[in-house]
């Protein structure tokens, strides 16, 4: 049987570690593979690169002017010829048979929106760092879950046990995403949980294949967005909006899940509002944010 086109699609910006995340692309087994970059950098390094590998299945894009991380993302999904897709941050890396082996768990169950697996945490310099919470494993061995039991146990943990968006493959077709901007959901665009709004719509739809063993490589460094302190606010409320948003959809439907979801967010909040050093503003949007937890808590 032909292999389906894979389309991996690199959101260039960091020059520093591009290199590393396109040589793990190009190593990938897969047969039926593209491989898009689009470029969204001020300078010539990401192109140098792309240009030295010289490998026939890369396709280079050079963004006209800065996209900045929803644009490009969404601009590479324009440029994907497949309708199997799979993200590649350009600061992470991927196992060579990181493609082939999602691809297959994806063919051996028809129905599913999704295939993920475990994914282990190295820093700055590419040696392995411990697990955190959110990438401890979801299962001891390739299993099939399903998609809302997968996207409840997401939500009332808080915690993207998912993956990031270097973790996941998926199906287009399985999902409708705004082409102008795939991480906007019922009107609100999500940045610090872009890729949680993704594949909590694929999850409505249906379930996910889950590959027990790393086929992937999430960088943890200092430059990382996520690691400055004001996202604590913006990612806080991101999680407000995604369980509202995902309710109406479906999930959290158990009045003790709304509970515990809201619950954690509203303990989570306290936590940072105290230790988080933030600003009169931040502080005050912070404080909103506990507020609405407590109420959605007690309008259950």
């Amino acid at each position: 049987m032909t292999a389906e086109l894979v389309s991996l699609l690199i959101p260039a910006y960091n020059e520093r570690y591009f290199p590393e995340a396109l040589a793990s692309a190009i190593a990938q087994d897969y047969p039926a593979l593209e491989i898009v970059v689009c470029d969204d950098s001020p300078g010539e390094a990401i192109r140098s690169a792309v240009e030295s590998a010289a490998d026939a299945r890369v396709r280079y894009v050079r963004n006209p002017e800065r996209r900045g991380f929803a644009g490009n993302f969404s601009e590479c999904l324009r440029q994907a010829r497949g309708d199997l897709i799979k993200f590649l941050n350009d600061d992470d890396v991927l196992a060579p048979r990181c493609v082939s082996e999602l691809a297959a768990g994806l063919a051996r169950h028809p129905g599913t929106k999704l295939a993920s697996s475990r994914r282990t945490v190295i820093d700055a310099r590419g040696q392995a760092a411990p697990d955190r919470p959110s990438t401890t494993a979801l299962a001891l061995a390739n299993c099939v879950l399903e998609g809302r039991d997968l996207g409840n146990v997401v939500l009332v943990n808080v915690l993207n046990l998912i993956g990031e968006p270097s973790t996941v493959l998926f199906r287009r077709s399985a999902v409708d995403l705004d082409p102008a901007n795939i991480f906007l959901w019922e009107g609100r665009e999500y940045h610090c949980l872009a890729d949680l709004s993704i594949w909590l719509r694929l999850l409505e739809h249906g379930p996910a294949y889950y590959h027990a063993n790393p086929l992937s490589y999430y960088r943890v460094h200092p430059g990382q967005e996520q690691k400055k302190d004001p996202m604590v606010v913006s990612c806080m409320a991101d999680w407000v909006a995604i369980a509202d948003t995902a309710r109406r959809h479906g999930f959290l439907a158990a009045p003790h899940q709304v509970a515990n979801s809201y619950g954690r967010m509203h303990e989570w909040t306290g936590m940072f509002l105290e230790k988080v050093k933030l600003t009169p503003e931040q502080r005050a949007s912070l404080e909103q944010v506990r507020a609405d937890c407590l109420a959605r808590m007690e309008a259950r």
